[in-house]
């Protein structure tokens, strides 16, 4: 399957972010993984790495897991940066399903850092750069993906 990205208050593909008080939707990756297995964790093993801008305290995200049967969010990850940081790293052992990964700006005037979600062994879901929307925004994907 593809990563698609939906606004949650539709189930209809959102393509172009916006500068709305709410995190947006991204734009679709560019490249489509395929499956990327971990051995060392039992599933996929993803990471999520932020180079923060000049405000890394403005800076936040959440990473949930999202039960297809209700539309449950369970939060598997979150992070805010603090005064000072210049780089964040981590990763985490994903099972197949839907995930969400808000970005968070908090201050509202937008995000001029980078951040990227990878599958290892470097399959990416996501890289942004200096274009997140003024208060952040959300990529929607699933496990596995498929080659196309």
């Amino acid at each position: 399957l593809r990563p698609t990205n939906y606004p949650s208050s539709s189930a209809s593909p959102s393509i172009k972010p916006t500068t709305s008080n709410n995190p947006t939707i991204s734009d679709a990756p560019t490249k489509y993984p395929s499956s990327s297995v971990s051995p060392s964790c039992g599933g996929s093993l993803m990471m999520i790495q932020i180079q923060y801008d000049s405000y890394p305290e403005e800076t936040s995200y959440k990473l949930e897991k999202i039960a297809s049967e209700d539309g449950q969010e369970t939060e598997l990850a979150s992070h805010s940066g603090s005064r000072g940081d210049k780089n964040h790293k981590e990763s985490i052992c994903l099972e197949d399903g839907l995930y969400s990964f808000t970005f968070y700006d908090s201050y509202g005037d937008g995000f001029n850092g980078e951040y990227s979600l990878t599958l290892v062994p470097g399959e990416r879901i996501t890289t942004r750069d200096n274009s997140v929307s003024p208060h952040g925004e959300r990529v929607l994907f699933r496990l596995p993906f498929d080659r196309e």
